[in-house]
């Protein structure tokens, strides 16, 4: 038995001893009637908390959990009448001045009243501990998710940036050395700089920036490009890699036209309910990474983590036109 289980019966018994002690004239005989109630209420409370619920209806019909408490009740009241009539040789239809039926309704109406307080006090315990350790998990649940979201790195960029650097080596090795420590101080980013839950804006865009430094080197010639910040931006906070994935899908889907430029726009600004995020890019409708989706799996990771971050605090909206994606995301700000 628990300490604390303990302690509540001894506290139990003398708690009633306290209060009958003026009705009796001999002390050990309220010590025995004491000890029997006590040990019939505890035995109904473990007997149906740990026998009936657990093992015998768990899982099952609550109504013929009840109808066996009720029914274990009145058996130990049975019980309790005779070691008292039999046992201690007491004459319970003088002093109750009732009838034997009457004086068990009496003793299973006391067995169902104490052992049913604990075990209500017992389950509003036990759903209060279950509700704690299933938000717990749940919080756990979400953050390894959201930690999973947030670390993903597109295995593509990686593979065709590495690609470009190798080809750079022979051609221009201080651009390959240049672009090499870029592609480092994203990764370095992304282990370190952006493990917090929220970050300033200034190291987003300068993450931004060194994305667009690289695909500038892969695009060369071919790329058009416009980044514009508007409004003070200055001590706005996001939660970290918020925004790169809109930037990774306006590169991955951009169009290869010769005859016409490859635009790619990205406008940030600040206004007085928030950030507001902007990506344009052209692309072939003819190609086959374009045709029926806008995105792929890092748009669906990126509004998953939209929905655990910004609940009821974001809007996304993504239009594909014929021969272009707009995405535009407005976010408030947690410091607002």
């Amino acid at each position: 038995m628990k300490i604390h289980h303990f302690l509540f019966w001894i506290g139990y018994f003398f708690f009633w001893v306290f209060v009958y002690k003026g009705f009796y004239e001999d002390i050990q005989l309220l010590y025995k009637v004491t000890g029997i109630y006590l040990f019939a209420h505890a035995f109904i409370y473990y007997f149906t908390y740990y026998y009936l619920a657990s093992k015998i209806f768990k899982n099952k019909s609550g109504f013929l959990l009840v109808i066996s408490f009720f029914a274990t009740a009145f058996l130990v009241a049975i019980g309790m009448y005779n070691i008292m009539k039999w046992g201690l040789d007491l004459d319970l239809e003088g002093l109750f001045n009732a009838h034997a039926t009457q004086i068990i309704f009496v003793f299973a109406s006391s067995n169902i009243f104490t052992p049913g307080i604990l075990l209500a006090v017992k389950s509003f315990l036990e759903n209060k501990k279950n509700l704690r350790h299933a938000e717990a998990m749940e919080k756990q649940r979400l953050e390894t998710e959201l930690q999973y979201l947030k670390s993903q790195v597109n295995p593509h960029f990686l593979f065709n940036t590495i690609n470009s650097i190798f080809v750079l080596i022979k051609i221009n090795p201080d651009k390959a050395s240049e672009t090499l420590i870029m592609l480092s101080n994203l990764l370095r980013s992304q282990l370190y700089e952006f493990s917090a839950d929220t970050i300033d804006i200034e190291k987003e865009l300068e993450y931004l920036e060194n994305y667009i430094e690289l695909e500038k080197i892969r695009k060369g010639n071919r790329l058009s490009l416009e980044f514009e910040k508007e409004g003070s931006l200055e001590g706005f906070q996001l939660a970290p890699l918020m925004l790169i994935p809109f930037l990774e899908n306006c590169f991955k889907h951009l169009s290869t036209h010769t005859d016409k430029p490859n635009v790619v726009k990205i406008k940030i600004k600040r206004n007085t309910e928030g950030l507001e995020a902007m990506f344009y890019n052209t692309f072939d409708p003819s190609s086959r990474t374009n045709s029926g989706v806008v995105g792929g799996i890092g748009l669906a990771n990126i509004k998953r983590r939209l929905e655990l971050v910004y609940p009821n605090r974001y809007s996304l909206h993504i239009e594909k036109g014929k021969e272009d994606f707009k995405v535009n995301l407005k976010l408030q700000g947690f410091h607002d």
